[in-house]
């Protein structure tokens, strides 16, 4: 059986489009909140202390916390966020960019990231199940 949980992070950061044509392109800042998603089966009858789990939600938490909430939390994206990888800093790529942060190594199960601008725009970036098996960094990253 193959299960999913979520965990919800939240984080303040600024940010502008400068590209952008509408308000946006003007410096602003967002309440974020993202949602993870972890996909696995539940680890049954071991002596594991994961039993029962998926992946343990203080694992995300960890995670989250040392991967992207320190980089990100109260700071100006444009700044933070590599060009090279973002670059505007919309919803959808700031999603991208916390998932690879996540999944760089293949060490955890996260299947996808949602990124919440406000409370009713978010944007979800997945990976299929071909880039579970390939994670890495783009060529030009």
């Amino acid at each position: 059986m193959i299960t999913t949980i979520e965990k919800t992070f939240h984080f303040e950061a600024a940010h502008c489009l400068p590209k952008h044509r509408g308000k946006c392109k003007e410096l602003h800042g967002h309440s974020y909140k993202v949602t993870i998603r972890a996909t696995g089966s539940i680890k049954r009858g071991t002596n594991d202390p994961d039993n029962g789990m998926v992946i343990d939600f203080d694992v995300l938490s960890n995670a989250f916390r040392t991967e992207v909430f320190d980089l990100l939390d109260h700071k100006y994206l444009n700044h933070v966020l590599p060009p090279v990888i973002i670059e505007e800093t919309t919803a959808e790529l700031i999603a991208e960019f916390i998932l690879r942060r996540l999944t760089h190594g293949g060490a955890l199960p996260i299947d996808s990231v949602t990124v919440w601008e406000t409370e009713t725009s978010c944007a979800t970036v997945s990976l299929t199940e071909i880039e579970k098996f390939n994670i890495g960094v783009r060529p030009s990253e």
